[in-house]
């Protein structure tokens, strides 16, 4: 539960030594991406969410046009070889942005905020996106997040709660109906994200509140298809903000200033430097190793992707001096990311 509509807090770190990661691969592939055309955009355009379909496919999603207190208007776009299509938003009225598009096994949803307030959700029908209904009692818009995968898709609202709080609520996507899942309540801020490896295997992390100890504890949670178990916690009251399954069984998870790995046995870390905040998203390119993502990192430099791989830190080369705002890695292993350069023009970048 959080104030309505507070921003999350920060929590301090509690510095535990760890050992250092074995090396994933003694050869780290190059780092670089390469920038791929944007299709014409209004000015004052952001594309801020992707989501890889094959090296040769993938939809973006963001804003155009937006001036003073208009909000913009809404872009989704798919990218299919070397050409741009667009297609209408149904249901769609008024200014805003789509906050966030995904893909997976021919499922592509997406969702947004209309006019600063009302929920857009939406699936592709293959010519238009149609508006699907959200789950109740939707109290903040801009609170939703939305996961498409191998174990189908989930949407997590923020409902209205006790007083003034933010209650998260999470749903999976059952036929036609939303199902609700109670895991979301005991964390203190709901599910950071969630990654699925097939049908009945999910992963999510956050933080909860441990009323033994009476502090706050990360954690990252397996779905089993039905009900959901703990890990033993990370060594840090950081929250967890993205995790990344491996085929391995172990599982990568981001906090605000580090990067962990459950080995199946134990957390450990690799070695520090590469970042020290702004941990957004962790996502495993085709080799395993995990890619990194700092959000608002602008505010402080330059934040291009990282990755991990060889025992080492890479930042990837990009053509142009770059900010990452999202990764995703196709199945058969591109990986592409959205951003914007130094002046905030919009950028996509895929590997070679």
């Amino acid at each position: 539960m959080r104030p309505f509509p507070a921003h999350l807090a920060v929590a301090a770190v509690v510095f535990v030594a760890l050992a250092p990661v074995p090396a994933v691969h003694a050869e780290p592939p190059p780092a670089a991406l390469k920038d791929v055309p944007l299709p014409f955009l209004w000015p004052s355009a952001g594309i801020y969410s992707v989501a890889a379909v094959t090296d040769t496919e993938a939809w973006v999603a963001g804003r155009q046009g937006q001036f003073g207190d208009n909000h913009g208007n809404p872009v989704v776009r798919r990218r299919m070889g070397s050409q741009w299509k667009e297609y209408p938003l149904n249901g769609w009225s008024g200014t805003g942005s789509i906050a966030q598009v995904v893909a997976h096994g021919g499922e592509i949803w997406a969702w947004g905020v209309q006019d600063g307030e009302r929920l857009y959700l939406a699936r592709f029908d293959g010519s238009a996106f149609q508006p699907v209904a959200a789950p109740p009692d939707v109290a903040y818009a801009y609170g939703t997040r939305l996961w498409a995968g191998p174990a189908g898709v989930w949407v997590q609202i923020d409902g209205p709660g006790p007083g003034n709080q933010l209650l998260p609520v999470l749903f999976r996507r059952v036929g036609n109906t939303w199902v609700a899942d109670p895991v979301a309540r005991p964390l203190q801020y709901g599910l950071a994200d969630l990654q699925a490896r097939n049908a009945n295997e999910a992963w999510t992390g956050s933080c909860r509140y441990n009323t033994i100890t009476e502090r706050q504890e990360s954690v990252v949670l397996r779905w089993n298809g039905s009900i959901w178990t703990t890990l033993p916690p990370l060594p840090t009251e950081r929250c967890v903000t993205s995790v990344a399954p491996a085929a391995d069984g172990s599982v990568w998870a981001l906090t605000w200033d580090t990067l962990y790995r459950w080995n199946r046995t134990t957390w450990t870390a690799p070695p520090a430097g590469a970042f020290d905040s702004h941990g957004s998203k962790v996502r495993l390119d085709k080799d395993g190793n995990p890619l990194v993502v700092l959000s608002r990192a602008f505010l402080y430099g330059t934040a291009p992707l990282l990755r991990y791989a060889g025992g080492t830190w890479q930042t990837f080369a990009t053509p142009v001096e770059a900010w990452a705002h999202d990764v995703s890695v196709a199945p058969s292993g591109r990986i592409w990311v959205t951003g914007n350069t130094r002046n905030n023009s919009p950028l996509l970048l895929t590997s070679p």
